[in-house]
This record gives structure tokens, C-alpha cells and sequence, in this order.
């Protein structure tokens, strides 16, 4: 029978208490989101799920989150135009956010044009004018979009809303509305890529 010497008991005990260890500690899963979309590629660029559709015939690409793990190629309703643009047709996709870009945890399903995620709206209160000035925090939310960037927060779309602004984001989780009130104070905001559950 071989004997270990203390210093490799040591090293033993310590290996299986860190294994036990880790095996204690649960690992919470990201949250997982979904958005149906098209999605669109443009030469040199990532894949990206459509929120905004520039409109030129061939397209030139679309504003949006990056997409990760998606093949453009066989894609449901995958199309190259002659400039090199690849898009797919409308997708039921699902994934995670890191904010910086939704990574998909499975593959997309086709669906049709009438299941295309909308942005919440903001609507107006009666009696306002499009013809007021636009609240000040507007500039300083143009003025902030490497900031937001930088905290995981891509921001799609923002207007006036109801003496105050409208933010819609990428995702609208705990963290970035936290962020988003106690820069801005009180703002609107909505996200596009919807908590699946």
C-alpha cells in the first residue's frame, strides 16, 4: 500500500473540499429572452435582429441587437441580395443578453408577420402638442449613448412622453432601469426583447 505523504493529503483534502464546495453553491441561470424579428446582416458587420429597417431596395442592413449563434446561411427564409446583404425571414428567436449582444440558447422558429414584436408605445396625454420643446433630458440622453453602451444598455428608440422621455432599450431588466431612473429621474421605459417564462 502506498502512503501519501502530508503535504499530498494536504493537497487531496483541499482538492475535495473545493469539489464539494462547488457542488454546494447553486448557479442561478440567466434569464432567457425571446423576440420575433427579422434578421439582417450586412457585409463586415454581426447579424442583427431587426427592431428598425432602413428602406432601400437592396436593403443595407437594420438597427438592432448583435445576434450570436445563428447561421445566415440556413436560416428559415434566408436570402442573400446583390450587395451582399443576408436576412432571413421573420424568426421566433430565444437566447440571452449579455448586454451587448442576444446569443441564442436554441434554434429559431419561422413565424409570420403578424407575430412581429412591437416596441410598447408611449401614448401621448390628451391635450399635448408635438409642437412642445422637448424636455431637456433628451440631450443628455443623445449625449450619453457610448455611456449607456458601456453599462450593457443598447437604446433602440426615445422620444417625448408625457412631460418626460421614453426609453425603449434592448432589455429592460432590473439593472438598467435602475441605472436609466437614477441618471434620468423620471423616465419612461420598455424593452424589446420580452423575460420568456
Amino acid at each position: 500500500m502506498r502512503h501519501l505523504t502530508s503535504g499530498s493529503l494536504s493537497v487531496l483534502i483541499l482538492l475535495l473540499a473545493v469539489a464539494c464546495g462547488a457542488a454546494a453553491i447553486p448557479v442561478a441561470p440567466e434569464p432567457l429572452y425571446t423576440v420575433t424579428s427579422t434578421v439582417m446582416q450586412a457585409p463586415g458587420s454581426a447579424p442583427r435582429a431587426c427592431f428598425a429597417m432602413l428602406l432601400p431596395e437592396p436593403p443595407i442592413g437594420c438597427g438592432g441587437p448583435d445576434v450570436r449563434g445563428l447561421d445566415m446561411v440556413s436560416a428559415p427564409g434566408a436570402t442573400r441580395y446583390r450587395n451582399g446583404v443576408r436576412a432571413t425571414g421573420m424568426l421566433r428567436l430565444v437566447g440571452t443578453w449579455d448586454g451587448q449582444a442576444f446569443a441564442l440558447t436554441r434554434r429559431p422558429d419561422a413565424a409570420q408577420m403578424s407575430e412581429q414584436t412591437q416596441m410598447p408605445i408611449c401614448a401621448q396625454e390628451t391635450g399635448t402638442s408635438s409642437a412642445e420643446p422637448p424636455p431637456p433630458v433628451m440631450q443628455k440622453v443623445m449625449d450619453d449613448e457610448a455611456l449607456l453602451k458601456s453599462h450593457g444598455i443598447l437604446l433602440l428608440e426615445f422620444g417625448p412622453c408625457k412631460g418626460t422621455v421614453f426609453l425603449g432599450i434592448a432589455v429592460a431588466d432590473s439593472k438598467s432601469v435602475d441605472f436609466l431612473t437614477s441618471r434620468y429621474g423620471h423616465v419612461e421605459i420598455a424593452g424589446w426583447l420580452q423575460p420568456l417564462g
